[in-house]
């Protein structure tokens, strides 16, 4: 077991490697504090949000379903979905007032048809990425990932404090590490 830490130290793709990682520790923690989540950068791992068949499953059901007109459809943000091994990026809050936010507890923040949100689900360990479609009379809201044929039952209802916050930007491709390391290692 000796051997791992004495590559670590004695080479130079050691150093890239913890160097690699000190990097991804320390803009994790400042992203999460600018950002206002727990939840700053998020790996696409399913391909609930892809846009293979949108007819069907995209504006077809947003049509039928709740009488959405494509125009207002292509006004949300990241219309065009996004693919696995993609990494959208989160805000929980204003863009850089996110480490007040955290200090002074977290604001409020209102959500619109058509953000696309991250949030958690009781006895799911990775987070969803749905867009929302409807805001419910009780301000609870519903999701559906842009591919699905229909919604799951945790889209229905989905609470303000179970969201960490929306996808404000997608770097396309950079999640594959966390795509590759799923599939490797069930992680």
């Amino acid at each position: 077991m000796k051997i791992i830490p004495k590559i670590l130290k004695d080479s130079w793709w050691g150093n890239i490697l913890l160097g690699f990682l000190a990097a991804v520790i320390f803009y994790y923690v400042i992203l999460s504090g600018v950002l206002a989540t727990d939840t700053p950068i998020v790996a696409v791992v399913s391909g609930s949000m892809e846009h293979a068949n949108p007819e069907i499953t995209y504006y077809r059901w947003l049509e039928e379903s709740l009488g959405y007109d494509r125009s207002y459809i292509d006004s949300w943000p990241a219309s065009n979905g996004f693919l696995v091994g993609d990494m959208p990026v989160v805000s929980g809050g204003l863009p850089l007032t996110g480490f007040f936010s955290l200090v002074n507890g977290k604001e409020e923040v209102k959500y619109e048809v058509g953000d696309v949100i991250v949030y958690s689900v009781s006895g799911v360990s990775a987070p969803i990425i749905h867009r929302i479609i409807k805001i419910n009379d009780d301000g609870t809201y519903q999701t559906k990932g842009d591919n699905n044929l229909g919604q799951w039952d945790y889209e229905f209802k989905v609470k303000s404090d179970q969201i960490k916050g929306k996808v404000i930007f997608i770097i396309p491709k950079i999640g594959y590490f966390k795509v590759l390391t799923n599939k490797l290692f069930g992680v």
